[in-house]
């Protein structure tokens, strides 16, 4: 299958200002929790970072995600302050091959999160920003921080580890998120030589629209940020792909760096018609009027509850067969969760209604 991954992004940067939270003690299950979202399953979480450069955020309406988790080279929860603090530790995790090959560079300090995902449909996504204190003063030098989101699998055949490609691209290109592929375009004056980022992408000063100067006092600590970018790739349905998000600083251990993943981003869109009428997991196929419930014949005739949020129940359905429609035009904006009633070894799965 030929490689169909891009990336799209998002202007959602605002005046209006909100206290960014985050904290530090995530545990796997509660990363997968978070980021598992539309027709996607979520399995294996492995975590390689700094006992506090991972944390869960909230309040970060600012950078257009509103929560999710926070992967940093630094302390994660240092991020959260005015733009005229400072963030910049060495987390000692040391390099990460993948990423010296996007940074061209050496790494340190990189903070690595890995999982395995099972989409339902046939296109994969999920939204970041990428921020960093390198901005604007290291623009064009050596101190090249990247971000990467390295996706292996099948039809997937890449130069990174287990044939891995990088889908954190900008907009319409093969250019990964880094320093000196998107900034303001003009070389920083801790010494930036345009030649640096001409290396990185010739093209690199249009890359400017993709990118926001934290001079307004945002409460994020990172002088500078990434737009509200979108990576997609087109995979194959009901199949295991594997997930390595990573982040490292370039060249030194100085001015850190993080990524904002937007929780239940990581979704699948496009209907997969191969799902086994057999399966013995339901599932919850999203669309704009309602969801689909795919689940055993077994199932046929229980009760469906769909709760929101806080467990509250906004819906009580039941069960017509495998394939099952129910309208959700009443539902608002929002994270449910569809549980079966009564039927052993089902599980409820979560949707979310956009």
């Amino acid at each position: 299958m030929k490689n169909v991954c891009f990336t799209v992004f998002t202007l959602l940067l605002g005046s209006a200002q909100a206290q960014l939270t985050v904290t530090d003690n995530l545990s796997t299950a509660s990363i997968a929790d978070l980021l598992e979202g539309l027709n996607v399953s979520i399995q294996a979480v492995q975590v390689n970072c700094a006992g506090t450069a991972m944390g869960h955020f909230t309040g970060g309406s600012d950078l257009g995600i509103e929560e999710g988790i926070l992967l940093t080279t630094g302390e994660a929860s240092s991020v959260a302050a005015p733009a005229s603090s400072f963030t910049s530790g060495t987390s000692g995790t040391g390099s990460n091959t993948d990423l010296a090959m996007l940074s061209g560079g050496s790494i340190n300090d990189a903070c690595v999160l890995e999982f395995d995902c099972i989409p339902l449909g046939d296109t994969l996504l999920f939204n970041y920003v990428f921020g960093s204190e390198e901005y604007p003063e290291y623009v064009c030098t050596s101190f090249n921080d990247v971000f990467g989101h390295f996706i292996s699998g099948p039809g997937i055949n890449g130069p990174y580890s287990n044939n891995a490609i990088n889908i954190a691209l900008l907009p319409n290109s093969t250019i990964p998120v880094a320093i000196n592929t998107v900034n303001s375009g003009v070389p920083g004056i801790g010494g930036g030589i345009g030649a640096y980022c001409e290396a990185a992408d010739p093209n690199w000063q249009a890359n400017s629209v993709y990118y926001e100067d934290n001079l307004g006092g945002l409460e994020v600590c990172y002088d500078g940020f990434t737009v509200l970018l979108e990576a997609l790739c087109v995979v194959v349905p009901g199949e295991t792909y594997h997930f390595k998000l990573a982040i490292g600083d370039g060249l030194d251990s100085a001015f850190d760096s993080g990524v904002f993943l937007e929780a239940y981003s990581f979704r699948s869109t496009g209907l997969s018609t191969g799902v086994p009428s057999h399966a013995s997991a339901m599932h919850v196929i999203n669309a704009a009027d309602g969801i689909t419930v795919l689940a055993p014949a077994g199932a046929t005739g229980a009760e469906l509850r769909i709760l929101d949020a806080s467990g509250r129940i906004a819906m009580r359905e039941r069960i017509t067969g495998e394939r099952s429609f129910f309208g959700t035009q009443a539902l608002a904006k929002g994270v449910y969760t569809a549980v079966p009633v009564g039927v052993k070894g089902l599980k409820p799965v979560r949707f979310v209604k956009e």
